[in-house]
């Protein structure tokens, strides 16, 4: 079985930071974020993986590669123009088996997909929808079902009076190949507002599976915080490997350097050839690869990038720090969510809603 992974946005929602860096490619605990999709797959068996891009897609080919590194065959298929949730699926045609999965790319999930599968075989189903309970689903696609998990309907974006349950369209999908033929090709077509109200409509069998794993859309910049940190916290269960680990659960990668009067609180994260000296950091914080992080500096949660430079005297909490920036020193920022490549000078930076 294969499974085809939609990539094709700009991630404007997580602006500025996907401004120059990929939604696929954001980190999550120094990981890029695809790496996370892979390992759910991987997991399961799968390890034939198509790629639906459109935005930057030589840069795309050029880090994700041929899969090789993964233990896994990639391959692409581009939208020369943004073609829709339906229509990519559709533009992937080529590479469909009878059952396919298809992942919206920005979900974060440790999702079982053998049950996915099971729904799917045993009802014979043209497509099977993976759920998830939500407290507020006005910003997502409800999904209502019957007393055997067949869906009856979707509401896009409801209001509070549509709702009569709380489970939402993960973003994941069972199809069987025959859906193809309910998507235009060439068009930007939606599944959630053209698809599946069709194939309901035509008497098609959907299915729903209720699941209670992980999930997590990392699209925002507050889901995405919540993403890292929910790792460090180990609500996300992941491995997060570096060569030292120390008291407090601070996790220091390879070739970093931490002053010996450094004061640490973990949940931590430093990665590798850092230079961190006589800091107090605080927990939630992670720090990328190749940063340098000034005395007498003050972080709490925080998410820092690859090749930043901080200065000495500096307070930052509650904010993301894109890669390649420099913070001066005796700068304040709170609450900000800073775009690569920014110099930031001494004054207080705040209430730019990052966290």
């Amino acid at each position: 079985m294969k499974a085809l992974i939609l990539i094709g946005g700009e991630g404007t929602r997580l602006r500025p930071l996907t401004t120059n860096t990929l939604k696929s490619l954001v980190p999550i605990v120094n990981r890029q974020f695809f790496r996370y999709q892979l390992d759910v797959l991987k997991r399961h068996g799968i390890k034939e993986v198509i790629l639906s891009i459109c935005h930057l897609p030589d840069r795309i080919k050029h880090i994700m590669g041929t899969g090789k590194e993964y233990g896994m065959n990639i391959r692409y298929v581009m939208e020369d123009t943004p073609l829709g949730t339906g229509g990519a699926v559709k533009n992937a045609e080529m590479y469909f088996d009878d059952t396919m999965i298809v992942m919206n790319g920005d979900i974060l999930t440790d999702i079982n997909l053998k049950k996915l599968l099971e729904i799917h075989t045993t009802n014979k189903a043209i497509a099977s929808i993976s759920l998830h309970e939500v407290a507020d689903p006005t910003a997502y696609g409800l999904v209502n079902t019957d007393e055997k998990n067949r869906i009856k309907s979707f509401i896009e974006k409801p209001t509070w009076t549509d709702i009569k349950s709380k489970w939402i369209n993960a973003g994941i999908y069972m199809f069987d190949k025959r859906i193809l033929k309910y998507i235009p090709a060439g068009k930007n077509y939606s599944l959630e507002r053209g698809v599946f109200p069709e194939i309901l409509a035509k008497g098609e069998t959907v299915m729903a599976y209720k699941s209670d794993s992980y999930w997590l859309d990392i699209g925002r910049i507050d889901k995405y915080t919540q993403a890292n940190f929910d790792i460090l916290e180990k609500k996300f269960k992941v491995e997060v490997a570096f060569k030292k680990k120390m008291k407090w659960d601070v996790k220091i990668g390879n070739k970093t350097v931490v002053h010996r009067k450094a004061t640490l609180r973990g949940p931590i994260v430093i990665g590798d050839f850092c230079n961190i000296g006589e800091v107090t950091m605080n927990p939630l914080t992670i720090i990328g690869n190749h940063t340098e992080i000034g005395k007498n500096s003050n972080l709490e949660r925080c998410i820092i990038w690859d090749n930043v430079k901080i200065g000495e005297n500096v307070t930052i909490k509650n904010s993301i720090i894109g890669k390649g920036c420099e913070i001066q020193s005796d700068c304040v920022i709170d609450n900000a969510a800073i775009g690569d490549g920014t110099k930031m000078t001494q004054f207080t930076k705040s209430g730019t809603g990052a966290m």
